[in-house]
């Protein structure tokens, strides 16, 4: 019986913490989403630090963001991450999506595509992209290491500062 609530315990925080990318049944593209909580925390307040975050974390903020309105409580950002699969440089660009309540921010990753000299840019939802689930798994850590650094910027940022 310990052993079968040790297995359970095991697969639920698996499941919880993994993050990957799924086909979306309206749209049909790969995307990523899920939903980060900040207790006591405003959604203007989460989207300002989320704004600085992408200013930190991104080579050109201005380049990068598409649009941030502070009405809609929205941000939309084009980036990549950076990848050596099939042992050539490459990227894999993407479209981020942040959306805010009070409390919560909530992120989509989409419109995944994979560039390199070699191959030119393939969407993965392309047929002659090779390699697709490990180019997936490599983007879905990618994105968990990602959000995780968003977080704890969040998290950290709430703390007062006396300099």
């Amino acid at each position: 019986m310990k052993y079968l609530f040790l297995i359970i315990i095991l697969v639920y925080s698996f499941n919880s913490s993994a993050q990957t990318i799924e086909k979306d049944s309206v749209s049909g593209l790969y995307q990523a989403q899920g939903i980060l909580e900040f207790e006591n925390l405003k959604a203007d307040l989460i989207f300002s630090k989320a704004k600085e975050w992408i200013t930190l974390n991104y080579r050109s903020a201005n380049d990068v963001i598409q649009l941030a309105d502070k009405e809609s409580l929205k941000i939309i950002n084009k980036g990549n991450f950076k990848s050596d699969m099939f042992m050539k440089e490459g990227s894999i660009f993407h479209t981020l999506i942040l959306e805010f309540k009070d409390g919560k921010l909530r992120y989509t990753y989409t419109d995944f595509s994979y560039y390199s000299k070699g191959s030119g840019e393939l969407s993965f939802e392309s047929k002659n992209l090779a390699f697709k689930k490990s180019l997936i798994k490599s983007t879905e850590k990618d994105i968990k290491e990602s959000i995780e650094k968003l977080k704890k910027y969040i998290q950290n940022s709430n703390k007062k500062d006396d300099w």
